[in-house]
């Protein structure tokens, strides 16, 4: 029987996804070291509060306050960040990778924000990091990313990368909630181990595309200069007309990779129903991929919840423990940069949908395509929906399906076309996955 080789490990953090990761190590750990050899020992757990309630299942003994206390054990030899938040964990952080120590992290808020210094630090001290968990669920597209499509240059990447927003708008496209109805429902406060507030309003998935941008094209870019719209401001009717038109609507996170640069945007989309994506419902997750060489394909998994996150962590886990034990050397999966830029918002083209309140008189659908074209904004479509009264006044809803139009074109339109007198309310618009509004088109956005 070959020789166990034991690996000393440090848990940061003992909070809700911290506790999963013990709590997963030790009822697998059997099954880990009959498998690879592998006997992975969380030695310490650092935490802030000693005194915290805890799990009855977490070893006390192991539990310390004191950050020394693991710097100066010079038999551990990876970290696992579950602690969250950037202050004063990338201090903490930083002094653990300083040390030599490999570093399994599930802190998105803090990679994402510090993505530069935290990965060329542990590029130049020749330590793993390794950051699956960090984008949540159970998908490993990190390395499917780096390993498995090594050799393909990806065109497109899609995602559903918000699982708690994933299950709102599937409650509101099932149920015909409001988003107000669906934030008291109990079953969504259990499902997000992080803010759920980050999540519907857009900062959860732009953190995530990020962390993909790096790893997938080597591009630097703040979380916070990402343009995100979360689903805050969605309401039923949106949901209605999307699906009289033959579209639900999905929070997507978008990479697309051009000549003249990256685009990389969060925000609702119309996706055509017969639309792999569609398929995507409640707390799970997908990154639908298009590369030049193998075409496209999805992944899918369940994207909230401290079971699947903590999964990942100890597979990542596994695998640096497997590597620094048997290989003499190391192998790294951090990015080369490339400084391809990010282009913004307005430099995007898409096909959209816009909703007009208008008086319903002769000529509205005119006046409106006459703006539309003077921004040579092509129309695929128009439609006008019942009739409504208010305040005597006959009304109507008119919405237009555009080809491809560049985004600064849209905005400038639709300026323009609230001055107009027959416009009643609040302009919508939506971008569309598809080249046309046509729900047969080619899917691309």
């Amino acid at each position: 029987m070959p020789k166990t080789k034991q690996v000393d490990i440090a848990l940061l953090g003992c909070g809700k996804l911290g506790q999963g990761v013990y709590k997963l190590w030790k009822n697998s750990r059997e099954k880990i070291l009959d498998q690879s050899g592998i006997k992975l020992n969380i030695k310490h757990i650092l935490v802030k509060h000693i005194q915290y309630k805890r799990d009855n299942s977490i070893d006390k003994e192991k539990i310390t306050n004191n950050v020394d206390t693991i710097l100066n054990d010079g038999t551990v030899k990876i970290v696992i960040d579950t602690i969250g938040g950037i202050e004063p964990t990338y201090g903490i952080v930083k002094n653990f990778l300083d040390r030599g120590l490999h570093l399994v992290s599930a802190n998105r808020a803090l990679l994402a924000s510090k993505l530069r210094e935290i990965f060329e630090l542990a590029r130049s001290k020749k330590v793993h990091l390794k950051f699956d968990a960090a984008l949540g669920g159970g998908i490993p597209i990190i390395r499917t990313l780096r390993r498995d499509l090594i050799a393909a240059r990806i065109e497109r990447m899609l995602g559903i990368v918000s699982g708690s927003s994933n299950f709102i708008l599937s409650e509101m496209t099932r149920n015909k909630r409001s988003l107000k109805e669906i934030l008291k429902l109990p079953g969504l406060q259990k499902l997000s181990e992080s803010h759920l507030l980050a999540d519907y309003e857009g900062s959860d998935a732009a953190q995530k595309i990020t962390l993909l941008a790096a790893t997938a094209f080597g591009v630097e870019v703040n979380y916070l200069h990402v343009h995100a719209e979360g689903i805050e401001n969605l309401e039923k009717m949106d949901i209605e007309f999307a699906e009289e038109f033959g579209y639900h609507i999905k929070l997507l996170a978008i990479i697309k990779n051009r000549n003249d640069g990256l685009e990389l945007r969060v925000h609702p989309t119309f996706v055509p129903i017969n639309h792999p994506l569609n398929s995507v419902e409640d707390e799970y997750n997908a990154y639908y991929i298009e590369t030049d060489n193998i075409g496209k394909f999805m992944l899918y998994g369940k994207g909230a919840g401290i079971n699947p996150a903590a999964n990942m962590v100890i597979r990542d886990l596994v695998e640096i423990a497997i590597t620094i034990k048997t290989l003499s050397r190391y192998m790294f999966d951090l990015p080369l940069w490339d400084q391809k830029p990010v282009l913004p918002i307005e430099e995007i083209e898409s096909g959209y949908y816009l909703r007009f309140l208008c008086l319903d008189m002769p000529g509205v659908m005119g006046k409106i395509a006459t703006v539309l074209g003077n921004f040579d904004i092509n129309i695929g479509s128009a439609h006008a929906s019942a009739e409504i009264y208010d305040k005597k006044e006959k009304k109507s809803f008119v919405h237009i399906f555009t080809e491809m139009a560049k985004e600064k074109d849209i905005q400038a339109s639709v300026e323009e076309i609230k001055k107009l007198n027959v416009i009643q309310g609040d302009i919508k618009y939506f971008r569309i996955l598809g080249e046309q509004s046509d729900v047969n088109s080619d899917f691309r956005i």
